[in-house]
Parts: structure tokens; sequence; C-alpha cells
């Protein structure tokens, strides 16, 4: 089983107003709950029974195998002769 979650890591402030803007508007835009970091997200996977075998933060990596930037799969860039994409 895979997954993935927006969450929050210890970049953010919560005093920040502009962290604060930039959370609501991926909450309101994607239909979210409240975001909570990724301890919580990671704790409850737990809880309910998943083995976690390995949790991270893609921005760390950059790149796609391929060269492109982490986010490229989560764009409205859906073709049907390129694989793997998403359609929104």
């Amino acid at each position: 089983f895979a997954c993935y979650e927006w969450c929050l890591t210890d970049k953010f402030d919560a005093k920040n107003a502009q962290h604060q803007k930039i959370k609501r508007d991926i909450e309101v835009g994607d239909g979210l709950p409240d975001l909570v970091h990724t301890s919580v997200c990671t704790e409850a996977l737990k809880s309910v029974g998943f083995e976690v075998v390995e949790a991270r933060d893609v921005v760390g990596d950059n790149k796609l195998p391929g060269g492109e930037a982490w986010y490229v799969p989560l764009t409205p860039s859906w073709h049907p002769l390129k694989w793997p994409r998403f359609q929104f």
C-alpha cells in the first residue's frame, strides 16, 4: 500500500501569517480537513495497524526519475500517452 498526504513539516510556523494562508489555501483547494504534522500522520497509520516502511518529504528529493520536479504528477497535466499522470 502506498499513499501521499499533505502534511506540515518542522518548517511550518503557526505564528507566520503567510504560512497560515498557504496551509488554508491547500486545505480549501484540495477539500482537506486540518493539515497535521508529518509525525501525527505517521502515528495515525501505525495506530490502525499499518507497518510504516518509509515516510519522507519528497520536496527534499527535488527530482523524480527522469528529471521532473516532485510535484509534476500532482499538476493537471494528464496526457493519455504519458504515464504516470493524474487527471484532476
